[in-house]
C-alpha cells in the first residue's frame, strides 16, 4: 500500500510548507476503497494540447461551480501512471482523497488542474520538463518519464463570496459576520469550550495562509487562547456544522497583522468544521 508519505514525496516538488488552513468536505472522507482507472489510451483524439510546454488534457466529465484557480488548494482524488502502464501511486486505492497547495506540486499539475470545477475528471500527459525532469523519482518514476493522470476535482478551495446573502452580522460584536454551512447535530459549543476543528483561512485576496486540512488531521485548542472573533464566531456550533466567519481585523490580529502571512488590518474569512465539543 503506498503511504502517505509516498504520495507527497512523489508529487510535492518540495517539502510541503503551509501555514495552517479549512475543513475537508462533509463527505471528502466517506470514500471507500476501489479499484482505481486504468491508463487511458495515449493515442486518443480526446488529448488535446494545454499551452506550448507538451502538457496536455482530457477532460473526461464537466465539474460543477467556480473553476480552481492557479495556486489555489485542492482536495482530490488521482491515480498516476508512467507509459508502460505501470500505477506508481493512486488515492483511489486507498480510498481516501488527498488535498495539496497546487504551488507546492510539479508544474505538470500546477497548469494542468486549473480550470477545473468541483466533480469534474481531468487526465493529464506530463512531459518530464514539467515533471521530474532528467532524474525522474526513483525507484518509480524513471528518469526523463512522461506522466498520466487521472484526477477527479472533489473540492477546489476557493474564498468564499465576501458579498454573499448568507453572511449575517452578529449583533454588538464590532463587525463579526457568520454564514453557517451545515447545521450540526448534539450539544452546542459553549463559551471558552476546547474544539476539535478543522479550519481554512483567507485573506480578501483568495490567498490561504492557514489550513489544518493539508496536514490532514484537525487541530484542538481552548477557545480562550484563540484570536476574538473565533471566541464570539464559534460557540453554538454543533459537532458536524461548517460555518464560515468574516472576522474584522479588530476581532483578529489588529493594526499590526501577523507578518508576513496577514499583513496589517486584514479582513479574514474562515470557514470551520466542529467535530467535537470538550467541555
Amino acid at each position: 500500500m503506498v503511504t502517505l508519505f509516498t504520495v507527497r514525496a512523489l508529487l510535492l516538488v518540495a517539502a510541503l510548507v503551509v501555514v495552517g488552513v479549512a475543513a475537508m468536505p462533509a463527505n471528502a472522507g466517506d470514500d471507500k476503497k476501489k479499484d482505481p482507472p486504468k491508463l487511458p489510451p495515449l493515442d486518443s483524439k480526446e488529448w488535446k494540447a494545454l499551452g506550448d510546454k507538451g502538457l496536455k488534457v482530457w477532460d473526461v466529465k464537466e465539474g460543477k461551480g467556480d473553476a480552481a484557480k492557479a495556486g489555489a488548494m485542492v482536495t482530490i482524488h488521482y491515480t498516476g501512471w508512467t507509459l508502460d502502464g505501470k500505477e506508481f501511486d493512486s488515492s483511489v486505492r486507498r480510498g481516501e482523497p488527498t488535498t495539496f497547495m497546487l504551488g507546492d506540486l510539479i508544474k505538470g499539475w500546477q497548469e494542468g488542474i486549473p480550470g477545473m470545477k468541483d466533480g469534474g475528471v481531468r487526465r493529464l500527459m506530463i512531459p518530464s520538463d514539467l515533471g521530474y525532469g532528467d532524474r525522474g523519482s526513483p525507484p518509480d518514476i524513471p528518469g526523463k518519464a512522461t506522466l498520466v493522470f487521472e484526477i477527479e476535482l472533489i473540492r477546489g478551495w476557493g474564498l468564499p463570496a465576501v458579498d454573499a446573502k448568507e453572511w449575517k452580522e452578529v449583533k454588538d460584536s464590532g463587525g463579526l459576520k457568520t454564514w453557517d454551512v451545515k447545521e450540526g447535530k448534539g450539544e452546542a459549543i459553549k463559551d471558552g469550550a476546547e474544539v476539535t476543528i478543522h479550519y481554512t483561512g483567507w485573506t480578501l485576496d483568495g490567498k490561504i495562509f492557514d489550513s489544518s486540512v493539508t496536514r490532514g488531521e484537525p487541530a484542538q485548542f481552548p477557545l480562550k487562547n484563540l484570536i476574538k472573533g473565533w471566541q464570539v464566531g464559534v460557540p453554538g456550533m454543533k459537532p458536524g456544522g461548517v460555518r464560515r466567519l468574516s472576522i474584522p481585523y479588530q476581532l483578529a490580529y489588529g493594526e499590526a497583522g501577523r507578518p508576513p502571512t496577514i499583513p496589517a488590518k486584514a479582513t479574514l474569512i474562515f470557514e470551520i468544521e466542529a467535530f467535537e465539543n470538550k467541555k
